[in-house]
């Protein structure tokens, strides 16, 4: 079983999460994306926040990681760590990204998601952070 790993940024403002929907994509999910080889996490997580939605990154801090099947390809397996954001900016879709969605506990199902951020959303309602 191959994995890809993944960073992601958790961006809460007025107890909701920044969630983002690619273009040609009907799931929203965290933004961030695949380390490149010879990047460290933060590098990672700065370069695709600025290419995703135009955004700097000031500081991070690990949550979680969480392991799941690829809705997108049975073969692999999506290894997700997880970082609380401090940014700067204002989020704007860019070249891959369709939309921007500030997801809240009373959205529930309104909006279609990858199966790691139910976990994740789950976990930060437990928190008590959304």
């Amino acid at each position: 079983m191959n994995i890809r790993k993944r960073i992601v940024a958790i961006i809460i403002k007025n107890k909701k999460i920044l969630l983002v929907k690619g273009k040609g994509y009907n799931e929203l999910w965290t933004p961030g994306g695949k380390i490149e080889e010879g990047e460290t996490q933060e590098e990672t997580l700065k370069r695709e926040l600025k290419e995703e939605i135009n955004l700097e990154v000031l500081s991070m801090k690990f949550f979680k990681t969480y392991l799941n099947q690829s809705p997108y390809s049975k073969d692999w397996m999506t290894e997700t760590k997880c970082f609380f954001a401090t940014v700067n900016g204002t989020p704007k879709p860019q070249k891959e990204i369709e939309a921007i969605i500030w997801y809240g506990k009373d959205d529930g199902k309104n909006y279609p998601m990858i199966e790691e951020n139910e976990k994740l959303i789950a976990d930060l309602m437990k928190e008590n952070l959304l």
